[in-house]
This record gives structure tokens, sequence and C-alpha cells, in this order.
């Protein structure tokens, strides 16, 4: 087995690799030595190399130990955003940012196959027996569906036992690239407010969020509720566009300082979208970081929406990727971005001391103003003008997740698929309650089938949570998932609190005002 080796001797080994690509002529110069100049360190570190690929007790590769070094040096930089992309990472990191991901269509069986209701590839219970001559045995889902998705090869053969066969199928997938929507295309929750989700800033997310707000507005919207939630960021150039669809051209909307503060570099809001006497509310969590904080910041520091929610994730840092090589680059930390009031939003790491975003000067001015004079707060993260906690998980929720664990989310797919058996088998609505006695049986043992264990005390404990969400499925499957959006939105506090905000104002300061008195009273229905 091969032996590990500190990842402080791979950090300085690797930092005298980057020398040896940088310098020229060095191979001529004749033994390397112990003490002297970096030419004299490159060559020590490829004899260092070669002596390891000839001699060290397991067979390690020269190539392999360069990528070894070249990570450790990267790592040695106590940057938690720096990264050294190679192949699959790589690969996941352009359809990323693209908004695409892999998705598997069935192809014909070899066994005659014939699909089930939900229309899933693998089904609860399915058993993967291989892929591609493969065996996969005692692999977990999340493998599994890692290793479908992250090949290179246009098709994929599996080996199944469906769920209470006695035979094994096979089945032949196709891989497809498709298009993941950056923005939901938007819901009337009220006869005038809308609700849009923005869920990542990939390429194009500026386009598809217009086209939601604008669609909207046809439809009557006064009233806009922006859902930056679990937003994670990505390119800045889109988060810089969707926060300009809301502001005046030549509005700031950040800037950012590289390595001397001469790399500045101002972004300004150039295409609005005209919805001038639009109302907004933005909600944020702990989950919203980077490009989509950068939205909040813009949108809070020109007085334009009201922020409801709890802080960010304070990630006030951005990161150029270099390619360097055939499916290889090398993603850095290249600048500190700030709001248009100058406040940064980079929370401190404890796990990266001597990280950039740890090195922000202590003598910034700690009062800020926004564009009309409210004293806007600096914090780690935006601050929301409206802090809501979030919805407390049930008794139910909380014992059930206890129990299950990772699989969690297997149980989630269980109650889809079970949904989806429903819906085929009823023309109209289920008018009873979604979890009837027998359905309680019925989804415990498909549960079972599925490997989704669990002793049946605390199923029944769990009995309100179980049946709220099979009801959450029933929406989805019978009416859609706007019905099904409008449905968890009941019990929303923070989107229930932003829709306290908006209900009944005329202007975007009657709904700043609004929320400092909710903030001020305490009171959230």
């Amino acid at each position: 087995m091969m032996r590990s080796v500190p990842r402080a001797r791979w950090a300085a080994l690797a930092s005298i690799l980057v020398v040896t690509f940088l310098s020229g002529g060095w191979l001529l110069r004749p033994r390397p030595a112990a003490e002297g100049g970096i030419y004299e360190q490159a060559r020590l570190f490829e004899g260092v190399v070669g002596a390891i690929h000839q001699h060290y007790i397991d067979s390690l590769g020269e190539g392999d130990l360069y990528q070894r070094a070249a990570g450790a040096l990267v790592g040695s930089l106590h940057d938690p955003y720096a990264e050294l992309l190679i192949r699959d990472a790589y690969r996941e990191y352009q359809r990323q940012m693209a908004g695409t991901e892999i998705d598997l269509e069935r192809g014909p069986s070899e066994s005659g196959w014939e699909g089930r209701a939900g229309g899933s590839v693998i089904a609860p219970g399915d058993e993967v027996l291989s892929i591609d001559g493969r065996n996969t045995t005692g692999w977990s889902p999340e493998r599994v569906d890692e290793v479908l998705r992250q090949g290179t090869t246009p098709t994929v053969t599996l080996v199944i036992r469906p769920r209470g066969a006695a035979q094994p199928v096979v089945r032949q997938l196709t891989r497809t690239e498709v298009h993941i929507p950056a923005a939901s295309r938007g819901v009337m929750l009220t006869d005038k407010v809308g609700y849009i989700i923005l869920r990542r800033m990939s390429q194009g997310a500026a386009d598809e969020l217009r086209a939601a707000v604008d669609t909207l507005v046809s439809e009557g919207m006064t009233s806009l509720v922006l859902d930056l939630r679990s937003d994670p960021g990505g390119l800045i150039r889109e988060g810089v566009a969707a926060a300009g669809l809301f502001l005046q051209p030549g509005d700031t909307v950040a800037t950012s300082i590289g390595r001397s503060s001469r790399a500045r570099k101002t972004y300004l809001a150039h295409t609005p979208g005209g919805w001038d006497d639009l109302r907004l509310a933005v909600l944020v969590n702990r989950g919203t970081a980077s490009s989509a904080e950068l939205i909040a910041g813009a949108l809070q520091d020109h007085d334009r929406a009201v922020i409801v929610g709890s802080p960010t994730y304070g990630k006030g840092v951005l990161q150029t990727t270099y390619p360097i090589g055939d499916e290889v680059a090398i993603k850095l930390t290249t600048a500190r971005w700030y709001t248009p009031s100058g406040r940064s939003v980079q929370r401190p790491r404890p796990d990266s001391a001597g990280g950039p975003g740890n090195r922000i000067p202590s003598t910034r001015p700690r009062v800020f103003y926004s564009s009309r004079g409210r004293v806007v707060p600096d914090a780690s993260g935006i601050l929301p003008d409206l802090l809501v906690r979030a919805t407390s998980r049930s008794d139910g929720e909380r014992l059930l997740a206890a129990r299950l664990g990772p699989d969690m989310n297997r149980f989630r797919d269980v109650l889809a698929g079970y949904a989806a058996e429903l819906r085929a088998e009823q023309v109209e609505p289920p008018k009873a309650p979604a979890l009837t006695p027998e359905r309680r049986d019925t989804l415990f043992a498909r549960m079972e089938e599925a490997g989704v264990h669990i002793d049946r005390n605390t199923y029944d404990a769990a009995g309100d949570f179980v049946a709220a969400q099979l009801g959450d499925e029933l929406a989805r499957a019978f009416f859609g998932s706007d019905s099904l959006l409008r449905r968890k939105a009941r019990t929303d506090r923070q989107l229930q609190a932003a829709l306290q905000v908006l209900r009944g104002v005329r202007t975007q300061d009657e709904a700043l005002t609004a929320a400092m008195k909710v903030q001020l009273s305490g009171r959230i229905r």
C-alpha cells in the first residue's frame, strides 16, 4: 500500500516545481546543490522526483508525483477557494459555470425492461449490479450517481435487479448535457406579488431572471420577492448584470481590488430591466454567497430592495481560473470585492488564518451609508434589513433525520415515486388525507424495499411530517411545481415576512419603512 507523504513536505517540494517550469536552461547545470539559487533548487527537485520514481518501495509515476506536489502547493496557500482542477473536477467546474449537468436518458433494453411510474432511470429499491462491466454491489446511491454522471463515454450499460424481481435486467443509458435554469420561471403568490428563485449565478442567469420578471410583470405583478437563499454564487459578471436589472445605468454595483490598490475595478449597472416602480424584497440566508451576496449588497446600498432573512455566508473575494493544460486549470483568489458603500462582506475563516480573506485591513471605517443616507451595517456577510429566523424543523422531521441520516434523500425519492404511482392510478386529485392508514402501511413497505430501514415506532411518531411530505409530493404530481411552491410558501417564515413588508406599499421607501417597523415591533406574522 502506498505510504502517505506529509502535506507540508509536498508543499515544500511543489514550491520548487513552479520555478522549474518558469526557468530555462537549468538542466545544463552540472550537479544540484543543497545550497544555491532557484536553478539549483529546481534541479534538486527534479532529482528528488527521479529518485522517488526509481527507488521508492511503491511504484509511483513521475506524472503522479508532479500532480501531488502541485496540489500540495495550492493547498499550502491557506486559501479555501484556491483549487487545482484536473480532468473530472475541471469538467464539473466548467459545467457548473455553464449551468449544465449530465442527464441520463433510457435507451433500448436488452431484456425488454418496462419503465415505472415516475420515469426514473433507477427506481427506489432497484439494485445496481454493474456499470459498464464494473461490479457495483454494495455501492451507495450517491456513488452510483457520481460514476454515471462523471463518465466521458456517450453511453453506459447497467445491469440492475429491479425491486422485487428475481432476475436482473440490462439498461442502456445515454449521457446528455442539459441546461439547468439558474432562475425559476416565477409564480404569482397573490394577485400582485410575484416570486422568483435565483439558484446560481451561472452563464445566462441575468437573462433568465430578466425573462422571468418580464413575464410576471405582464401578468400584473407590482411587487417581487427574489429568493437568493442557498444561492452559492458563481460568475461575477452574471451577478453584476442581475443586480443591474434593478438599478439605474451607471450605478456602482461593486468594486474590486487586486494585489495592489492600483489593480482596482469598478463594476457598473448597464442594462436595466425597466421596472423602476417594482417593489422588491430579497430573501437571503447563510447559504447566500459570493456573487449572490454581491447582488444583495448592491440592492441594499442603493435602497432598492428590502433584504429579509438571516446573515449571509460572507465571501468577499473573487477567483480567477487559469487554464494551464489539457483539462487542467488552477483557480486562485485574485481580488477582494466591496459593496457600493465600501463594505467588505468577507467573514474570517478559522481554517484559513493566513488566507487572503483574513488579511483585510482593520482600519476601514465601521459606518457606511446607503445612497439615501441610511446607515447600512458593516458585518461579516450581508446583514438583512429585517432579520427573520428560518422555519424550524418539526419534531417529526428532526426525529426522522436523526434516524435516517444520509438515507433522508432516499426517503424523499421513495415519497416521490409513491406519489407518482398514486397519480398514475387516479384520474381525479385525491380528496382524502394524503396519508391514510392504508397508504401509511404501503409507504413503509416501499421504504423497506428501497433499503431505507427504520423501526415502525419511529416512523409512526414522525407521522405528521411524513403526511405533510407526501402531501407536497401529491401536490406536485397532480398540479405541478407551482402548486407545490404555493403550498410551501404558507409555512415559510422568511417568505411570509417579505410578503408582510410588501403588502399594501406603493413605493420602495414605504417597503423599507415597513421593514423597519416590523423589525422594531418584533411581530412577524
